[in-house]
């Protein structure tokens, strides 16, 4: 469950840091949904992302299982890349 819970941090991270990417790289795209107090709820969000990250891998009750947290990390980044490439491919 702990694993679980740290890939799906993983993921509502990148997702927080996506908002900025979309609003760079698209301004003119209509939003059905907008974020209050922009950019401020963001990087709060990011923040705590983060936190919640670092501190699942230093809590002593976890470094037991910190290799296995460790190679889900990479899984995760070896994992982008392919994404990059897929979607460029049929896109």
């Amino acid at each position: 469950t702990n694993m679980l819970i740290f890939v799906i941090w993983i993921f509502y991270t990148m997702v927080f840091i996506t908002v900025f990417i979309l609003r760079k790289k698209e301004p003119e795209l209509a939003r059905p949904y907008k974020v209050p107090l922009y950019p401020i709820i963001p990087i709060i969000a990011i923040g705590g992302g983060v936190f919640i990250l670092f501190m699942t891998l230093i809590s002593s009750d976890y470094m037991s299982n910190q290799i296995p947290a460790l190679v889900g990390v990479i899984f995760t980044l070896i994992g982008l890349p392919i994404y990059s490439h897929l979607d460029k491919k049929y896109h």
